[in-house]
Formats: C-alpha cells, sequence, structure tokens
C-alpha cells in the first residue's frame, strides 16, 4: 500500500531515510551522505529534513525524517526505470495521505521548484524512451505522452514544452477514412468507407482490437504508429498509417 511509504510525524506527512535507502535499493550510509550534502550546500533546504535516530540491537543510529519537499530534493538523482517507478509511488503516496489529512502543501521555495522541474525534465526523457519501446511508436509521439504523464505526477505544467517536439520525419500519415479516399473504397452513397478499411486491415493481420481500441499487431507496426490522444477527458490510441499500406491493400 502506497501509503506505508509516508507517515505522519510533527503535523508533516513524512517519510525516513532508512525506508527510501530500502526501496530504492541504495545502502542507508550513501543516502544520509547525499541528504548531509544537500543540507551543506543549501541553507533552506533544513526545513525539508528533520534529524532522528533508530534502534538496532540496543543502540541508537542516525537517520533523517524529510517532507515531501526533501524527499523531491534527494531523489532528483536516483536514475533509471525502477528509480522512476518509486519516485512516481512516493508522488501518489504524498497526495493519498495529504486528501486523507487534509494536511496543506507547502508553499515551494522558488530554488527548490526550479530543480524540480529539472528532474521532471530528465523523467520525461525516460519515460519516452521506454513509451517508444514497448509501443512501437517514434520518439516525438512517445514525448508527449511522457510529458503528459510526467507532469501530472509531479503536479507541473508541461504544455509549453510541446512547442518544443521536433515534426516528424514522415507527416504523410493516413487515418482509415485517408485510406478509403485514396483506395476508392466507398459506401454505397460513395462517400468514404472507414469501416471497410478497418475490416480489411484487421484481416491482412496489420491490427486487433484491444480494449475496444484499434491497435497494431507486430506485423502492423512495419506499417503505421500508435499515437497517443487525449480528447474531452478521454485518452488511448490512434493508428495513422504510412503510404506503404496502400500498396499491401490494393
Amino acid at each position: 500500500m502506497n501509503n506505508s511509504l509516508v507517515e505522519v510525524s510533527n503535523n508533516q506527512i513524512v517519510t525516513d531515510s532508512r525506508k527510501v535507502a530500502e526501496v530504492f535499493k541504495k545502502e542507508h550510509k550513501d543516502v544520509l551522505e547525499s541528504i548531509r550534502g544537500i543540507l551543506a550546500a543549501e541553507n533552506s533546504a533544513a526545513r525539508f529534513f528533520y534529524e532522528s535516530t533508530y534502534e538496532n540491537r540496543g543502540k541508537q543510529y542516525p537517520c533523517y525524517l524529510m517532507n515531501r519537499d526533501g524527499f523531491s530534493l534527494l531523489v532528483m538523482g536516483f536514475n533509471g526505470k525502477k528509480a522512476l517507478e518509486w519516485k512516481v509511488k512516493y508522488i501518489e503516496a504524498f497526495n493519498e495521505m495529504e486528501k486523507q489529512l487534509a494536511v496543506p502543501k507547502l508553499a515551494p521555495n522558488p530554488h527548490y521548484r526550479t530543480r524540480l522541474i529539472k528532474t521532471a525534465v530528465k523523467d520525461i526523457g525516460g519515460t519516452a524512451d521506454a513509451i517508444a519501446e514497448v509501443f512501437g511508436v517514434k520518439k516525438g509521439m512517445a514525448t508527449a505522452a511522457a510529458m503528459k504523464m510526467v507532469g501530472e505526477a509531479y503536479g507541473i505544467d508541461t504544455e509549453p514544452l510541446r512547442n518544443l517536439l521536433p515534426a516528424e520525419a514522415t507527416p504523410g500519415l493516413l487515418t482509415p477514412t485517408g485510406i478509403a479516399k485514396a483506395l476508392g473504397i466507398v459506401t454505397k452513397k460513395g462517400t468514404a468507407d472507414p469501416a471497410e478499411v478497418n475490416r480489411k486491415l484487421t484481416e491482412l493481420g496489420l491490427q486487433h482490437r484491444v480494449n475496444g481500441q484499434w491497435t497494431l499487431t507486430d506485423k502492423g507496426k512495419a506499417y503505421g504508429e500508435n499515437k497517443p490522444f487525449t480528447r474531452n477527458g478521454h485518452s488511448g490510441y490512434v493508428i495513422n498509417w504510412h503510404e506503404s499500406v496502400l500498396e499491401v491493400m490494393k
């Protein structure tokens, strides 16, 4: 359960350095060293971390409690797919606990906010690589989806970044309606017939339905791209086809 990652101490939602070391597969002494490095480099970070101790076999050892801001500062340098997954789980845990307890969020330090944006941008890159690999889409499409996902997780507006996305190298992509017009596949009324195109694409083994949405098969990935979309509060994927699919369908 996500809330096992955080707890309430002195009216703040916190996690502790031992838990962070455990889930991110770090040595606790290395996590302590990172926290002390942050405190030495940034005086204002002192309000994000709280010295504490824990007992082991009758002896007391140092540890740190940290609030959301302290946690975010600490894990900025933790990279990798698993690290990204745990970052998101922790953010969800803080959000969930705040809703349960109605604990107000601290006003972010502007300097900290800048560093948070930097780590979010890095995580967008890592998430985009994973999406491109798993779903077989181009990097630009994968980055657009990653911006939305990471932006929501971090509570950051990533919309300004969309203007920086490069244009795709192959802009001539076709929808089923476009394919129907190009091949003269029409209904009895003489209008383009995308339903018939989808039937033929399925018959050729280029697409199939998954959870009610058309999705490329492994064979189909040579002829099209799964493109993420968000519309009226709903999101998913649509297929855009390369012009090479026209030759297959003739």
